[in-house]
């Protein structure tokens, strides 16, 4: 046996066998080649490199040292000098699959260049398409792509490809593969599969897409991929047809695509089509391992089917997109910033690559004056080279020598270089001068030319006569669906907190990219720019903190307006139970020049919804429009809405579909927001709904900038909305018919009408009256007020008008001042005046209001309409006659409803009423017979720390004599659509604790001596947020408003401690009635702190390779170890030396046990 053993900057690899099988390059951030489902997994390559092939069946290959055979080779024999690519991605695919190709480049389709809107049935296989034209794929103009040219400003292009499919039942998955410019929508026998870049279902001929879209194969690049997961139920043994309707951006777009690849996997060879084509990076064995790499560090080992270890290969801190590999001059491992997967390795190789970190002197942000930047951090042989202005350092950027004088706004980039390494990331920071912003500021760094250059710039126009002339001016840059990278650093106000990011960034938004100077920008977190999650608190009001993507919005339509109005329609529902992007308006900077204001904006996606409301991202169906796909797809609803066109929904008992699939009260309220706004780019466009497997449809409310009247129709106060909302026959833009087809015939069934009147009614009773809208724009504007007068002063000049031409500002504050008293008027008029659009709309007779009058609000309440809690002394509200209302009367502890007086009298807690004129009723009260004292919420533990993840839980104490019923209360955080029913046959007993968990796996493992919690809570709790108790009759009982800044106690955010009440009696309301003052906690035990005999045991080495020795203890003891995941895998007695190299690497929890009581401590075995 022959040992080769070599070390390369932290690269190891061992060759233990005469095999000529090794690892030839990996990849562990992979973000350029795709998988056969779309993906960008890692990857690993082996290079048989000898003379013979070599069979490596039932050979194995592992990231687990511990564990050889993890994933198992197929039957595989690699010839002479062949390379085997191995996507590691989780997947665990170890089949031999046969690829081919259905339907291929250059293939003849028959096409139609439409002039009316075509025949509904072209779309399926018997349809006669004798009269349309023939000719090879691709199609298009003007981008020498084009084997069949279309006239130039063809605006849609619709093609049908008939292919056989032999052996149906044995083919294991479809792919189609798109190269378009600049969107399309595919069908496979009438049957949609794909799209991208465009709204309708179906788009009309005339229809143009949302953006500009480049092809890529012209430019050496890939054509899109889409994965048909349901091709069995769309596909026919024998004959089918792919048609697909293209479509440009607009008449004057310079360049049009539609080349489609539809290629099939089979278990077994197959004669269908032909051979994928070498694009498509598509081969007939496509291999996944059960497992990733890590970035960080991975050790990789290959064995036989004997179990020899053949080769090893360690790979630390590889940057994305390069590999470590085996060099082709001297069999060294080396790296590479050109990957080859399944070729041979490049010759331009690097030894390693730089590890060393550049620091500066002072940290970026808002700095009082010039400062001599001093950059560190290098080793020998190693040089710093920078720039600024925001250009990227290159070998030939400025070599630091000196301090560097910062004495104007700019951004620095410095870069580690070595010879024959690859360079460092590159580290950047921005300096901004003597200028204070009274809000949170984005310091923003780009490559100026991915900006701003004619050619490559996203945010420019672009080259002369690419683009219209006209707004919204398609086909300029902006239009593009092009992705740069970009640094941004992120600095809240009145702290010295800040963190800052590596993402991609695109323009983001529809009209407003060429109605606004100032363009809105998505951010995206990736691997491949170094940071997959942008972590920060950026929103105060949410209580998660992680984002896959953020918006700077540039307020859309209300832009150089009054630039609040979308963030302040859409804040006014906050707390409604409406799902809606939170806002933070930012102060923004671009290579050190002042860029204005933007609102920070969370970006509607899965991952939004799934972090709102606790669920998994993956399982989430998100569409837009008229059914069409974001993420899962539209079969459900779809059913939903065929339901909806062929039932009677007046009838109840139909309705009962529509209550089960739909969230009615979130709807009605979503509708009612819509309306009272005056949305008129609304419902036809802005509508994004949603629906996980164990909820109901719930909509989303977004871009509302129209609301309140477009800038253009201020005094639009008086618009019908509920009529616009419910026009069978509106106009493509904005209501055509398919937009208010759910709520028309929903408002056939009486239950829904008045529910919806009874909603919109209870809005406008109180958040929507006048005083609280007046209020809420106050304290909108007062948050961004200190920034207007800049913000316009640097766009004053890029202001365009309704036809295109120049708006002058000459009184900045007069401009401001106008269009937010607009707003102010427009919430004073519109109240009234939609009471009578909602009589009319629905025949009704009048509307009446009823007086509530409460001589004692400390001994109860009126719940109205199961919405509104009057607890007021006297409260008005208008309802509407002919439409019942319902009030409940709600009983403070210690105290019962008696009955009702006034205009009805009633011992019913739950009363209907049907005004038909003023009405007033007073609820009475009088003292329970049987007084409680309150449960109290005792214990909060909401951000644990990582090496003791117990994961979210709160306790509850009972100061009663007897134990207290708990069944049909629940909890919930300060988002009212997190709710935890506490289950029926609960208790706590007498001077008892109870306690509530999110995880109950990580809670046990932990806890394992607790057994009194009850999981799962299904939601978490925040940094700032609430815990909220609700009695049987979902009376509020206690509450307990935290945050983890002062004044209350800063010390249990992710310390190991929770925040505990000082003693039960105490105020929980108040931050000095609160603490940390046991490590960890003392869930389910009086919250003193614990004097422990257990208090001087520690325990070493950690981590530990062999022996663990447990310290500080004497006598009788017990100690155990469990997994990560809960399992006991060891236990003993008195023993202080603990043998645990039986154990596989990982992270265990030992649990120390004497005197009935219990430690807990976490250590890593490797």
């Amino acid at each position: 046996m022959r040992l080769s053993f070599s070390i390369i900057f932290l690269i190891v690899i061992f060759n233990l066998s005469a095999q000529t099988i090794r690892f030839n390059e990996l990849v562990s951030s992979n973000s350029v080649y795709f998988d056969e489902d779309g993906d960008t997994p890692d990857w690993i390559e082996i290079h048989n490199y000898g003379n013979q092939e070599v069979s490596i069946a039932n050979w194995t290959i592992t990231d687990d040292v511990d564990d050889y055979d993890k994933w198992t080779f197929p039957e595989i024999t690699l010839n002479s000098n062949e390379y085997l690519l191995l996507w590691a991605s989780s997947k665990d695919r170890f089949e031999v699959n046969y690829f081919r190709t259905i339907v291929n480049q250059g293939d003849d389709f028959k096409y139609l260049l439409p002039t009316i809107e075509p025949n509904s049935e072209w779309k399926s296989l018997s349809f006669n398409d004798a009269t349309w034209s023939e000719g090879p794929s691709g199609f298009g103009y003007d981008d020498a792509d084009d084997a069949t040219l279309i006239p130039q400003g063809s605006t849609s292009l619709y093609i049908r490809k008939k292919f056989t499919i032999n052996n149906l039942s044995d083919m294991t998955s479809l792919i189609l593969d798109v190269d378009y410019d600049d969107g399309f929508v595919a069908y496979i026998n009438g049957v949609e599969i794909a799209r991208a870049n465009i709204n309708g279902n179906p788009p009309t001929y005339q229809t143009t897409t949302i953006q500009d879209h480049e092809a890529q194969i012209y430019n050496g690049g890939k054509p899109e991929r889409f994965s048909l997961d349901d091709f069995a139920s769309i596909l026919n043994e024998g004959e089918n047809l792919l048609s697909i309707q293209a479509h440009n951006v607009s008449a004057s777009s310079s360049d049009f695509t539609i080349i489609p690849f539809l290629s099939a996997v089979f278990k077994s060879p197959n004669n269908s089509g032909v051979k994928p084509p070498e694009v498509l990076g598509l081969s007939s064995s496509v291999f996944h391992t059960n497992f990733s790499i890590s970035s960080d560090s991975e050790i990789l080992s290959l064995y036989d089917n004997k179990g020899i270890l053949i080769d090893q290969l360690v790979a630390e801190n590889l940057t994305p997109n390069t590999s470590i590999g085996v060099s082709l001059n001297s069999n060294n491992l080396v790296r590479f910033i050109e990957t080859t997967p399944g070729y041979q390795n490049s010759s331009n190789e690097f030894f390693g690559s730089v590890s060393s970190q550049v620091v500066f002197s002072k940290k970026g942000g808002l700095i009082d004056g010039p400062i001599n930047l001093i950059l560190s951090g290098i080793q020998q042989g190693e040089v710093i080279r920078y720039e600024t202005g925001g250009l990227k350092p290159t070998e030939s950027s400025s070599e630091y020598i000196n301090p560097i004088n910062i004495n104007s706004n700019t951004s620095v980039r410095a870069r580690i270089f070595s010879e024959n390494k690859i360079p460092s990331p590159i580290y950047t920071e921005s300096y901004i001068l003597s200028n204070n912003h009274d809000m949170d500021v984005i310091l923003m760094t780009v490559e100026p030319d991915d900006f701003f250059h004619a050619d490559t710039g996203i945010y420019v126009f672009g080259p002369e006569g690419t683009f219209d002339q006209n707004i919204p001016f398609f086909g300029a840059n902006f239009w593009e669906d092009w992705e740069r990278p970009i640094h941004f650093s992120f600095h809240e106000n009145g702290k010295d907190t800040s963190v800052s990011f590596n993402a991609g960034v695109k323009i983001f938004g529809g009209w407003s990219r060429g109605q606004n100077g100032q363009r809105s920008m998505s951010l995206f977190a990736r691997g491949q720019y170094g940071d997959s999650k942008f972590e920060h608190s950026f929103f105060d009001q949410l209580q998660y903190d992680d984002f896959e993507a953020l918006v700077l919005r540039n307020s859309g339509q209300d832009w150089m307006r009054t630039s609040l109005k979308d963030i302040t329609l859409t804040s006014l529902m906050r707390g409604s139970g409406l799902d809606f992007q939170e806002h933070n308006p930012v102060t923004t900077y671009i290579n050190g020049q002042y860029w204005g204001m933007y609102n920070l904006r969370e970006k509607i996606n899965e991952h939004m919804l799934a972090s709102k409301h606790n669920i998994n991202a993956e399982e989430i169906t998100l569409l837009t429009n008229n059914s069409e796909v974001i993420k899962g797809d539209n079969k459900e609803y779809v059913e939903l809405i065929n339901y909806v066109l062929t039932t009677d929904l007046s009838i109840n008992s139909n309705f009962e579909y529509i209550k089960q699939s739909i969230d009615l009260k979130e709807y009605a309220l979503y509708k009612s927001a819509n309306i009272f706004f005056n949305n008129t780019d609304w419902p036809g466009n802005n509508i994004k709904y949603w629906k996980h497997p164990k909820g109901k449809w719930r909509w989303i409310m977004y871009d509302t900038d129209f609301g309140f009247g477009p800038w253009w129709n201020l005094n639009s106060f008086n618009n019908n909305t509920l009529n616009f909302a419910l026009e069978p026959s509106g106009p493509g833009w904005p209501n055509p018919s398919w937009s208010t087809l759910l709520f028309r015939r929903l408002t056939k069934n009486i239950g829904f009408r008045n529910q919806f009147i009874n909603r919109y009614a209870d809005e406008l009773n109180t958040r929507f009256l006048p005083v609280n809208v007046i209020a809420h724009i106050n304290k909108i504007y007062g948050s961004v007020s200190p920034e207007m007068t800049a913000h316009y002063e640097r766009w004053r000049t890029d202001l365009l008008g309704f036809n295109g031409t120049p708006t002058n500002i000459n009184d900045i504050d007069a401009w401001i001042n106008f269009y937010i008293n607009e707003m102010r008027s427009f919430a004073v008029k519109r109240h009234p005046v939609v009471k009578d659009h909602i009589l009319s709309e629905f025949n009704l007779p009048s509307f009446h209001p009823i007086n509530i009058i409460n001589y004692d609000v400390t001994e109860g309440f009126v719940n109205v309409n199961d919405n509104l809690n009057i607890q007021e002394d006297t409260w008005t509200g208008d309802y509407f006659e002919t439409v019942p209302i319902q009030l409940k009367a709600i009983p403070s502890q210690g105290y019962e409803f008696s009955h009702w007086s006034g205009d009805l009298s009633s011992t019913d807690e739950i009363v209907q009423i049907s005004l038909e004129d003023v009405f007033e009723i007073t609820p009475n009260f009088k003292p329970s017979e049987s007084f409680i004292n309150p449960i109290v919420i005792n214990e909060i533990n909401y951000r644990s720390i990582e090496s003791f993840d117990m994961d979210d839980w709160i306790e509850l104490y009972n100061p009663n004599d007897s134990a207290i019923d708990l069944s049909g209360w629940t909890i919930k955080d300060d988002n009212d659509s997190h709710i935890f029913s506490i289950p029926s046959g609960t208790s706590i007993k007498s001077d008892g604790y109870l306690v509530f968990v999110k995880d109950s796996v990580s809670f046990s493992i932990h806890f394992p001596e607790i057994t009194n919690y009850i999981g799962e809570l299904g939601f978490g709790f925040g940094r700032t947020d609430s815990v909220r108790l609700y009695n049987e009759n979902n009376l509020l009982h206690d509450q307990v408003g935290y945050q983890s800044d002062s004044p209350w106690p800063t010390c249990a955010d992710k310390t190991g401690n929770t925040l505990e009440l000082i003693t039960s009696d105490l105020d929980n309301l108040l931050p000095e009635s609160w603490s940390c003052i046991n490590v960890y906690g003392s869930p389910s035990r009086n919250n003193e702190l614990q004097t422990s005999v257990l208090n001087e045991v520690t325990f070493y080495p950690n981590p530990v390779r062999s022996i663990l020795t447990v310290d500080g203890i004497k006598g009788v003891f017990n100690t155990k170890i469990y997994s990560s995941i809960g399992q006991l895998v060891h236990s003993s007695f008195n023993i202080n030396q603990i043998d645990v190299r039986f154990l596989n690497d990982g992270m265990y929890h030992l649990t120390i046990e004497k005197e009935g009581e219990v430690k807990v401590k976490n250590f890593i075995k490797y």
